[in-house]
């Protein structure tokens, strides 16, 4: 294929199984370095977006899984990404068998956090009501033209142990980068550290979806449709409440007393 190198690809998964915390590798350089700059202008020009996500688990992220808006570049990215031959390759890779790509994109398609913007660690949901599959794979595509360590913004992955988030590897979102991981429920991966870019830039990535037709190992009995975010950052939130509780409180108490 013209526009990826499967076998570079191929080869930068050789180690895809034994890596930690969970299978996954990284491949730089395998696309068209002028089929990612196109991409790069169409999306930093990108205003048609489904929505913003602005919630404690994620904060400045704007999404678009709809095709139909959908730049000319990206598009052609996302077809082939969704083509035989590249599945093929993904199965090579990561061992699966009978990946099926997601024409829904739930989930999926542009991904662009502005500045300040973060993504708590999460594991994802691992069922797809409307294809009624189990999700297998991940695919990240980054679009991040001269991307600075110091912007932050490093996808982070991490493994639970003893009710205890620990992080194995960080991974800088440079442009041409590709990752690809294995998806369970204790696949915990995000970019929690608010970001640190100069105005005007965004952390941009490509995202797809691969899933299977039965359930795989590591994935609960329970069909979840929702992400799952890390515990400790509902403690803090329950610690928030309860520092803002004790605020009001001490308020309703001094206005009583000056009365």
């Amino acid at each position: 294929m013209s526009s990826v190198n499967l076998e570079k690809f191929f080869r930068d998964g050789e180690n895809y199984n034994k890596n930690i915390p969970f299978p996954h590798c990284i491949s730089d350089g395998i696309w068209d370095k002028k089929l990612l700059e196109n991409i790069e202008t169409e999306i930093n020009s990108f205003t048609n977006w489904d929505g913003e996500r602005n919630f404690f688990g994620s904060i400045g992220k704007r999404y678009c899984s709809t095709k139909d808006k959908f730049p000319n570049n990206v598009s052609k990215i996302i077809d082939i990404s969704s083509s035989p031959e590249f599945i093929k390759c993904l199965e090579r890779i990561s061992g699966e068998e009978g990946l099926i790509p997601d024409p829904y994109l739930e989930g999926g398609g542009i991904h662009s956090t502005i500045n300040k913007g973060f993504l708590k660690m999460h594991a994802d949901f691992n069922w797809h009501k409307k294809l009624k599959l189990f999700r297998r794979l991940n695919l990240l595509i980054y679009i991040n033209t001269g991307w600075q360590e110091t912007w932050l913004g490093d996808l982070e992955l991490g493994l639970k142990e003893k009710n205890k988030l620990n992080i194995y590897s960080k991974i800088p979102p440079k442009f041409n980068r590709t990752v690809l991981f294995t998806t369970t429920d204790k696949s915990f991966h995000g970019h929690p550290e608010k970001l640190n870019a100069p105005d005007g830039i965004s952390r941009n990535s490509l995202a797809l979806y691969y899933y299977v037709s039965t359930k795989p190992k590591g994935t609960s009995l329970i069909k979840r449709t929702s992400t799952k975010y890390n515990l400790e950052t509902k403690q803090n939130l329950k610690s928030l409440f309860l520092k803002l509780v004790r605020k009001i409180k001490c308020l309703i108490i001094s206005r009583k007393i000056f009365r």
